[in-house]
């Protein structure tokens, strides 16, 4: 007795051993039971005189409805006393193990096995999770080694009894011996077994600071579990063990009977004496398994895929062996190979598993093993073989899915070591960011954390260990290049995006894997970049949508909407029309009316200045200043960084997935190696003297040289009423040859409608448009199209599942001479001369517009601002006269954005097209364009030089404003280069308001700057 206390306690590394003591006999009488079954089979199939497939059927049934159990017996063993539900499922087991003995019929037997396989699956579930919590990482490979052999030794005692009660008695009787041992057992651990703290073998401090954290959804536990690449491919290694495993446990019994005639006695002894071989080998790889982790976290899971594979080779030489002692003898030697996989595979899943949601972890296979069986076995018909060819071919079917589950588990081995880390550190950084908070003065924390946050998209990979903290009141910039991974920073947030990697807690708890719908209610809300409503919803529809969390509060609601109202006049105007039908910066100040309703404590706005004209966006800062004066915390994503800086109070600059600065704005505006941009720095250098090396037509007539200029679009009082509502007013201008002619207004004011009315989406109610002197005005947009009218749009509308070349070879199309299916289909060779033709078109296109790091990408996998640049660059393969260029800024970078305006001009001069842009950015449209037309409610309110437009004083009340970062969103104020007094006034006090030179001399002052 000595000698096994010690050898238990050298097992359980100085921790009380009798857990394991009682868990292990609870695990023993279970699989009494289930060997009786096993070696009864031929018994019980003759009883009730059924064939091989149909009583494998009604096995294979009753295991299918219990292991589907599994997940939620886990679920509920993350959340109840996991003492009480173990001992409860052995009474279970114990008192339908008996009652299988009495069945008169089989239907009563049918339900006997299932209540005994729920009694089980109680155990099966649990027991892993409990052992990992009463015993440390260290010792678990003995410990779990120790708790399996009682399957083993289970299935020693109860094959050799099961079959010599059998011999003596009957089969029924051998069901008559567990009920008292089993209830004195489950009587005796229930009064002495305690609950252990989750994860408090892990870190126990840290445990029991989160012990009282809510349980996990399930939702989010499920996306925790398959978060955890090494977790996949054990869940994906079960699927193959299921359809090789589960026939195996009557197909054995059925083959000894039939190919050698071997007596119930007979098999139970040969099962006796394979389950001490397991046992055997279950005791070494307990052992050996310490040694492997020495080499490598991930080296016990390579032995475990190693032994499933040489169980698989072993099956099959047994199914074709054919002499009884080779059966015998390869079957102990596979036996003895079965144990090496038990200790390291169970070990390496309670270290990747995370403390909360350990015990699902550990039931989930279950669903795999189900499925494998069905998919695997069943339904391809393999179960019919044992019927129509014999046992032989039954078994040996199943010898490859053990194969293919062991490369899959191996294939794991790399994961292990890392996803042990996120699982160890996940508790500790839990348990450390609750103490900040409560130690911080009243609670007042970091409210959002992020730490080593990692996104992919498919294969890319995005976000490469972030870190960001936000504090509450506090309005936090998020900045960086196109393609920076911002937005994909957000939506993981958000939960709209599954991180593969790191932690994001908010007000204390984990919420890295909580979906879109959790974090809203939890007080996250994000206001998405571009296009965020429902085409088909009315304003009004989308007001009460927001506000669905306190729909049970119309008071506040009405309040709300109001509110929102009285900030946007514009969409108490629109408020029964359909959202489709808005301009984009309408869209916009919709989808921000609806967060501001949602009563964010953390408000996510993704381009708070994309599509919206000075006077909104002064508005909308005045805005948020008023939410974070109350309190709510900010985060705001902005390629204007002379927007941003007027709010923030830090500021984090991403560049290619990893955070490059983070610090105050004040220290950031003195850092221009990190706001100069990268991605049209060459294009910038290379085409800043464009317009001076060839001005436009207009400009030479401006300088008085002689000129032939052509009118190339004309509109002459076009109209177009949209629900009552005129949305273009007597709309007439021209646009020469050569120009290039800016469209300025405020939001709704008919921009982005007479575009569409130009290139024929739209149809005016009167007027004409004429293209080149020919009336268009009845034409469909592809038959504009032939006419070389080009046009883009506010969202980048290109083929998402095509690369970047791939969508600028379609922008080549047009001009195509040959469109013959048949040809391309047998590659003839002016086919392939033709798309040779094009690749070298394409690939002039990639290095003019600098996308030569995007030309292979996917579409859907670029940033808002590279597909901008790449819409832009189809145009241009168009070959256009008549360029339509809407908001060609927005979701670009700022320095990007000044860059722009020299690639545009380079564009109109080499090119020779006319160009009618719309764009909201003062210093890119007044430095680019000839002549500027600025509307008001659909009609034209002045037209003329850039000077002048932007000095009329109609222009500086409905549209500019008076914030100097509105109107100057790239270059001009100077706040990116520091270079200036508003610069150094902006670094100073980002939330100071100070007027522009144009409004200060609008109002008989000196301007500042």
């Amino acid at each position: 007795m000595r000698g096994l206390k010690k050898r238990l306690d050298d097992i359980c590394g100085g921790e009380p051993t009798f857990p394991l003591a009682v868990l292990f006999l609870l695990f023993f009488f279970d699989e009494f039971d289930t060997a009786a079954f096993n070696v009864l089979a031929p018994n019980i199939r003759a009883a009730f005189g059924l064939t091989r497939a149909a009583f494998g059927f009604i096995v294979v049934l009753n295991l299918t409805i219990v292991l589907l159990l599994a997940v939620p017996a886990g679920y509920y063993g993350d959340r109840l006393p996991r003492r009480k539900l173990v001992i409860a499922g052995a009474i279970i087991a114990g008192f339908f193990s008996f009652l299988t003995g009495l069945a008169p019929v089989l239907a009563l037997l049918i339900l006997f096995r299932l209540g005994n396989g729920i009694g089980r699956l109680l155990n099966d579930s649990i027991h892993n999770s409990l052992l990992a919590d009463y015993y440390k990482p260290g010792d678990r490979p003995r410990v779990f080694a120790a708790h399996r052999n009682g399957i083993y030794f289970g299935t020693i005692v109860g094959s050799a009894l099961a079959g010599g009660v059998a011999a003596v008695f009957d089969w029924r009787a051998a069901f008559a011996v567990l009920l008292i041992p089993i209830v004195v057992t489950g009587i005796f651990g229930a009064t002495k077994l305690h609950d252990p703290v989750r994860g408090g073998t892990d870190d126990p401090d840290a445990a029991l600071v989160v012990e009282d954290e809510e349980p996990v959804p399930f939702g989010e536990a499920r996306r925790i579990l398959f978060s955890i690449k090494t977790l996949k491919r054990q869940f994906l290694s079960w699927f193959f063990i299921g359809a090789g495993l589960i026939p195996l446990a009557y197909l054995l019994p059925l083959f000894l009977e039939e190919e050698f005639g071997v007596t119930e006695l007979g098999r139970g002894l040969i099962g006796a004496v394979n389950a001490a071989a397991t046992f055997v080998g279950i005791q070494l790889a307990g052992r050996w398994t310490m040694g492997w982790l020495a080499k490598g976290m991930g080296e016990p899971l390579k032995r475990a895929g190693l032994a499933l594979g040489f169980v698989g080779i072993g099956i099959f030489f047994i199914a074709v062996s054919p002499a009884l002692w080779m059966v015998v003898v390869i079957g102990l030697v596979t036996s003895f190979v079965v144990g090496f996989f038990f200790p390291p595979f169970y070990a390496t899943q309670a270290f990747v598993s995370p403390a909360r949601v350990r015990t699902l972890s550990f039931s989930f296979g279950s669903l795999f093993l189900v499925a494998g069986v069905w998919a695997l076995y069943f339904l391809p018909g393999f179960a019919a073989l044992a019927d129509s060819r014999g046992e032989r071919w039954g078994l040996a079917v199943t010898a490859p899915y053990w194969l293919i589950g062991g490369l899959v588990l191996r294939s794991g081995h790399r994961f292990v070591a890392d996803d042990t880390q996120r699982a160890m550190s996940l508790l500790s950084l839990g348990a450390e960011l609750r103490r900040e908070r409560l130690a911080a003065s009243g609670g007042k924390g970091a409210l959002l954390v992020c730490r080593g946050v990692e996104v992919a998209y498919d294969q890319v990979q995005v976000l490469f260990g972030v870190d960001m903290d936000v504090r509450p009141g506090e309005c936090v910039a998020l900045l960086g290049t196109n393609g920076a991974g911002k937005s994909t920073l957000l939506r993981a947030i958000s939960g709209l995006t599954d991180p593969i990697g790191g932690a994001i807690f908010f007000d204390g708890r984990d919420i890295t894997h909580t979906d879109g719908a959790a974090t809203t209610k939890a007080g996250i809300i994000q206001v998405p970049g571009g296009k965020a409503v429902f085409p088909t919803l009315t304003v009004a529809e989308h007001l009460r949508a927001g506000g669905w969390l306190y729909r049970k509060d119309p008071e506040y609601l009405d309040t709300a909407v109001e509110e929102v109202l009285v900030t946007f006049p514009r969409l108490r105007e629109r408020i029964d029309q359909l959202a489709g039908n808005l301009s984009g910066g309408e869209q916009q100040m919709l989808a921000l009316g609806m967060a501001f309703i949602a009563k964010p404590k953390v408000l996510m706005i993704d381009e708070l200045s994309l599509g919206l004209a000075p006077t909104i966006v002064e508005q909308l800062l005045e805005i948020v200043r008023r939410i974070q004066a109350s309190g709510t915390a900010i985060v705001l994503v902005e390629q204007s960084i002379n927007v941003a800086l007027t709010v923030a109070d830090r500021a984090y600059f991403l560049e290619k997935g990893e955070v490059r600065f983070e610090g105050s704005t004040a220290d950031l505006l003195g850092r221009d190696d990190i706001l100069r941009s990268v991605f049209l720095e060459g294009a910038a250098k290379s085409t800043g003297a464009a317009s001076a090396t060839k001005p436009t037509a207009v400009a030479k007539a401006a300088a008085g040289e002689p000129v032939e200029r052509d009118t190339i679009l004309e509109l002459r009082e076009v109209n177009k009423t949209f629900g009552g509502i005129r949305a273009v007013d007597d709309a007439s201008f021209t646009l020469v040859e050569g120009e290039i002619l800016g469209l300025i207004g405020p939001n709704g004011a008919g921009k982005t409608t007479i575009f569409d009315l130009i290139s024929g989406f739209l149809t005016p109610d009167n007027g004409r448009i004429l293209l080149d002197h020919l009336d268009v005005t009845e034409l469909s947009p592809d038959r504009r199209a032939w006419l070389r009218l080009g046009r883009s749009f506010q969202d980048a509308r290109l083929v998402p599942s095509l690369t970047v070349a791939e969508n600028l070879a379609l922008g080549f199309e047009r001009h195509l001479p040959v469109r013959d299916h048949l040809a391309s289909m047998l590659a003839l060779p002016g086919v392939i001369e033709l798309e040779d033709e094009v690749a070298w078109s394409v690939a002039d296109l990639v290095e003019l517009m600098n996308l030569g790091a995007y030309r292979d990408k996917f579409v859907r996998e670029l940033s808002t601002g590279t597909r901008r640049i790449v819409d832009l660059a189809m145009c241009l393969a168009h070959d256009p006269r008549v360029l339509l260029l809407d908001e060609p800024s927005s979701g670009i970078a700022q320095r990007e954005t000044e860059a722009l305006g020299p690639l545009l001009q380079r564009i109109q001069a080499e090119t020779g097209c006319a160009l009618l842009v719309i764009e909201h950015d003062m210093p890119l449209i007044t430095s680019i364009s000839d002549r500027i037309i600025a509307l008001e409610l659909g009609h034209p309110i002045v037209e003329g030089t850039p000077d002048e437009v932007i000095h009329d004083q109609r222009v500086i009340t409905s549209y500019l404003g008076g914030d100097l970062a509105t109107i100057n969103r790239s270059g001009a104020s100077g706040a990116t280069t520091g270079t200036n007094g508003s610069a150094a006034s902006a670094a100073a006090k980002p939330r100071s308001r100070r007027r522009t030179p144009l409004v200060a001399a609008a109002h008989g002052q000196d301007g500042e700057g």
